[in-house]
């Protein structure tokens, strides 16, 4: 007992030291500056509105982006049904019975169905939508027993879509007639900003068989190496940056896409090479990213035609497509069909070529098949297995590169290279 008693009088007294200490400390703060410690205070000024700001600040941009978009065709489609619906007093039964019939009847712009990776895409949308602020409505709309025969239409409707076979999105290679109508477009014109960049990419898609939006927006001007072959003729190959995620930590590794080539043409006023060197000496000399965006306003002798600023990744996922409207071909093309048009040459070149699906190698047969394509899956095509059975001409597809002269493209913007350039201009 008098051993607590003494234990119990040690720690009081050690903790009216402290406590000693810490007012002589506050007391040394505010006798250094009296007037600046009245003005300052621990606790800052902050309105229901900013905190609601930085609850929403936590979801990603994408995840904002798709939120947006569900609750806009929810309430496009609570206007068209005419239902008077208040989403802060609104009843959980009530709301169960509007998303009921929501679920089963909503439609794209164009009258079809939703493709599941979108229907589930916006029953989440919406639960977070009632949930954040400014609504915090508290409800689970997957899991609560009141949504369940909504739920119950919803996992009937993605059923439906599953047995129709709607669920596989196709994407068809470009068909020749389309194929000429592209190349001989104003809308792959080499000589204004906006065609020469169109083209640069898609050559560099149609050769290289590059996918993602994400990937076409972290390639750099050196990511293409210039070179030369035994018999003079000019080449690019690539080398991807791939970024590998160990423990968190980002790590740079160099992918070389060997065997992987993209040719001069000479003669071809539409020469891939010569419109991807224009476009190099086009470019600033300190641009991070490969595509740009081009300057609003330009004269055809101008140094630079292009901008530091890199495309977004959305603007790079439409590429095609918008190409396709301006170009004015018979269908219109995802960025996924070029990748399938390259897949589809090689195979007619009769070169062997394996694609990394999930993991798995895949040899495409001489008879392509739409439906075992490997863009849905692949990051790319690994082309180190890439033979060559035949000779190819000089405006062959892909050929197996060898090893020779590199050029130092990476100098273009110095004053002889631009001298060479306006002797030997490339169309």
């Amino acid at each position: 007992m008098i051993w607590k008693k003494i234990n119990l009088d040690i720690f009081m007294y050690v903790f009216d030291l402290k406590c000693d200490s810490s007012s002589d400390e506050e007391g040394e703060e505010m006798d250094g500056d009296p007037a600046l410690a009245a003005q300052i205070s621990r606790c800052a000024n902050i309105s229901s509105a900013d905190l609601d700001e930085l609850e929403n600040s936590r979801n990603e941009s994408n995840t904002v982006r798709q939120t947006v978009w569900a609750v806009n065709c929810f309430k496009a489609w609570i206007r068209e049904k005419q239902i008077n619906i208040d989403f802060k007093t609104v009843e959980k039964s009530e709301l169960a019975q509007v998303l009921r019939e929501f679920y089963g009847s909503i439609r794209t712009s164009k009258g079809e169905l939703y493709g599941i990776n979108s229907y589930l895409g916006l029953r989440a949308a919406l639960n977070r939508f009632f949930n954040d602020p400014p609504l915090h409505r508290g409800w689970n709309l997957m899991q609560d027993p009141e949504f369940r025969p909504a739920n119950n239409v919803f996992k009937g409707i993605v059923k439906h879509i599953r047995r129709s076979g709607r669920d596989v999105t196709t994407h068809p290679p470009i068909s020749p007639e389309d194929l000429d109508i592209l190349k001989h477009s104003s809308a792959l014109d080499p000589g204004n900003p906006r065609g020469l960049l169109n083209k640069v990419w898609f050559d560099i898609q149609l050769h290289f068989g590059f996918r993602g939006k994400e990937g076409n927006r972290h390639l750099r001007p050196d990511s293409l190496t210039l070179k030369r072959d035994q018999n003079g003729l000019k080449y690019f190959t690539m080398v991807l940056q791939e970024v590998l995620r160990e423990s968190n930590n980002p790590i740079n590794r160099n992918k070389d896409k060997k065997g992987v080539a993209m040719y001069e043409e000479p003669g071809n006023p539409l020469c891939p090479v010569a419109s991807l060197e224009k476009y190099l000496s086009k470019i600033p000399q300190d641009a991070k990213a490969l595509y740009l965006q081009p300057k609003r306003t330009h004269v055809f002798n101008d140094e630079f035609w292009y901008t530091a600023l890199p495309l977004g990744i959305n603007n790079l996922s439409q590429m095609l497509p918008r190409i396709c409207k301006e170009a004015g071909t018979l269908t219109t093309y995802t960025n996924h069909s070029l990748r399938l048009t390259a897949l589809q040459k090689l195979t007619e070149s009769r070169q062997i070529m394996t694609v990394c699906v999930h993991s798995v190698h895949i040899e495409t047969n001489p008879q392509l098949q739409q439906e075992s394509a490997p863009y849905a899956a692949s990051s790319e095509i690994d082309s180190s297995s890439v033979t060559q059975e035949s000779p190819v001409s000089s405006h062959g597809w892909l050929k197996q590169e060898p090893e020779n002269e590199i050029i130092g493209w990476e100098n273009m913007n110095s004053k002889a290279a631009v001298d060479r350039w306006r002797v030997y201009p490339p169309v």
